[in-house]
């Protein structure tokens, strides 16, 4: 009884251990998702699926095409952040086990779109303000894509032949 009583560590040093075990994976878990994130944040990634090249191709002569996919694509924040990547993976499942479509329905937030043209993001400092007319429109909760749909690339466009190759 004396021996283990002796070899047991108190609860306060076990309690320590366990909290200093769980913030390093933490820590490596986040370093891990966000080294991950970058590396698959460029445009030119999102284009190497084929599914997705045909919009990558247009986006690159669009009024947008200083302005990468997430800009539009992603919510802001890390949740955002965890919500696009694990789309991102459903994506890649869809495509090794081949069971995608056409890519018809890419997700844009457009609160996204507004934020950039009221000026809130600094990485595009030179963006086009909203007139009058789309604060009105705004007001009226009229959608940004009621008439701006295919400015960051085109959309429907598995309809052209040239890329239904």
């Amino acid at each position: 009884m004396k021996n283990f009583l002796k070899d047991s560590k108190p609860p306060l040093k076990k309690w320590k251990r366990l909290m200093i075990i769980i913030t390093l994976v933490t820590v490596i878990a986040y370093v891990t998702f966000m080294g991950a994130y970058f590396a698959t944040s460029f445009p030119r990634f999102c284009g190497s699926c084929h599914e997705v090249n045909p919009y990558y191709v247009t986006w690159q002569s669009s009024p947008h095409k200083n302005v990468g996919c997430l800009y539009c694509h992603e919510f802001r924040g890390f949740l955002g952040k965890l919500h696009s990547k694990a789309r991102g993976l459903n994506y890649v499942y869809q495509h090794i086990t081949r069971q995608y479509t056409v890519t018809a329905n890419g997700i844009a937030f457009e609160q996204n779109c507004i934020g950039c043209h009221l000026g809130d993001y600094w990485n595009y400092p030179n963006t086009k303000r909203l007139d009058m007319k789309h604060y009105e429109y705004i007001k009226s909760d009229k959608s940004c894509f009621q008439c701006h749909r295919d400015t960051g690339h085109k959309v429907k466009i598995f309809s052209q032949e040239k890329f239904n190759k």
